[in-house]
């Protein structure tokens, strides 16, 4: 269904219904907000060919799934944006998908959200605002996108430093599957972040006129890349932390491994050459001359325990223990 805002600057009101309210072409300063975010394929699609949309635009607004994109043809901006859909970095529920396709008379909105149960509500059209210029409201959708990643990575800050401490005091196999869940979100956040800071780079690196230029000041635009372009290297930075976690307790980790093998090894070299000692007159022949020694036997219980002794003291010579 479609949902259908349309400004008329002679009742200073806006009028609000569905396709049905819809005369192209708009008069004067007439302001036209529509809602697809609920109306089917079919619906959309004969909306394009009303507002002759270039083809190739228009496919790329009904795709359900599309990298964040910046395109102008015949007076309209397609503009897609992706924004974290999630309560926090916990699990990855998937993105909302923003597709804002808008002149400067029209506004064509659509907001796509993950199936599953998500806390994250962009925007929506408020009869109670005060009628805004389009580009004010592609701004304000622009704004609400990024702070849907920056509130989240703020937060998340302390939480990093929390695990941190917990990995450096009592690391565990439980909390290294939780880093390695976040590793995982971040890398997503950083694939997505990546799209919209180049989009808005590449925007204020072209030299010919783009449409977009003529609808916002070059400091928004430059606002725009900075605000991704910011987000994009607190995931990197973040990502690269949790990495730095991760090795320390493999780190830690081989290194009791280390540890413990040292101990065994010592306990071994200690008791080989008991064992070779043992397995010597352990052997069954009749003609072995210390069997016959009054006080062989304490003897040999003292050499061996000489003998061990002055192994361990060669390890505590090298500083093995």
């Amino acid at each position: 269904m479609i949902s259908l805002h349309l400004y008329d600057p002679q009742s200073e009101k806006w009028q609000h219904g569905d396709r049905s309210l819809l005369k192209l072409p708009l008069h004067g300063d007439e302001k036209l907000w529509v809602d697809l975010s609920q109306a089917s394929y079919l619906e959309q699609q004969q909306l394009l060919k009303d507002f002759g949309i270039h083809p190739e635009i228009a496919e790329d607004y009904l795709r359900e799934r599309h990298p964040p994109k910046l395109e102008s043809s015949n007076g309209f901006t397609l503009m897609i944006l992706r924004a974290y859909a999630g309560k926090d970095f916990r699990d990855y529920p998937g993105h909302a998908q923003l597709s804002l396709l808008f002149s400067n008379q029209v506004l064509l909105y659509k907001c796509q959200l993950p199936e599953q149960d998500h806390p994250y509500v962009l925007p929506s059209f408020d009869v109670n605002r005060p009628m805004l210029p389009i580009t004010d409201w592609v701004k304000l959708y622009i704004h609400s996108v990024s702070a849907s990643y920056l509130e989240k990575l703020i937060n998340f800050e302390d939480e990093l430093s929390e695990f941190e401490d917990a990995m450096l005091h009592h690391g565990d196999d439980h909390k290294m599957a939780q880093i390695m869940r976040y590793r995982s979100v971040f890398r997503k956040l950083d694939r997505n972040l990546a799209y919209q800071k180049e989009m808005f780079a590449d925007l204020l690196l072209q030299e010919r006129e783009h449409l977009l230029k003529t609808q916002f000041q070059q400091v928004e635009l430059r606002d725009f890349y900075e605000k991704f372009e910011r987000l994009h290297s607190m995931t990197q930075m973040y990502y690269d932390q949790l990495g730095d976690l991760v090795s320390g307790y493999m780190s830690t980790s081989n290194h009791q491994i280390n540890e413990r093998m040292k101990l065994l090894t010592m306990v071994s070299a200690v008791f080989i050459p008991l064992t070779f000692i043992v397995g010597v007159y352990g052997m069954n022949f009749a003609n072995m001359p210390e069997l016959q020694m009054e006080f062989g036997y304490y003897w040999t219980l003292a050499g061996m325990a000489v003998l061990a002794l002055a192994m361990m003291l060669g390890f505590k010579i090298k500083h093995w223990w």
